[in-house]
């Protein structure tokens, strides 16, 4: 006999679907509230909620932020590029020494 979900029992498939046409009636902290309580989380290829947008001077800034923070991590990622390649360049001594040992012993 198999296994069948009671009256009472939602599945998480029929939550997220309630949830996604309860959004358009409900604001998004209940939405949020909702979606903890269930244990659903949004969508990996869903975009994440923006702060600010109905304020011109807050948007100006986190926009200013977002540029001003993607300018650093490319220089970062530049700055440790040179670095790897150096490190991949230069075989350690210890390294060689193994090296040496094993092409003498054949």
């Amino acid at each position: 006999m198999a296994n069948k979900p009671s009256a009472g029992t939602t599945t998480t498939t029929e939550v997220r679907e309630l949830l996604q046409t309860a959004a358009q009636k409900l604001g998004a902290r209940e939405e949020k509230a909702l979606r903890m309580l269930q244990g659903v989380t949004v969508g990996p290829h869903e975009p994440l909620p923006r702060r600010g947008q109905d304020n011109p001077d807050a948007r100006a800034e986190l926009l200013a932020l977002e540029i001003e923070l993607v300018a650093k991590e490319k220089a970062r990622a530049e700055a440790e590029r040179p670095k790897a390649a150096a490190a991949k360049a230069q075989p350690s001594r210890g390294k060689d020494k193994i090296v040496r040992a094993l092409r003498r012993l054949k």
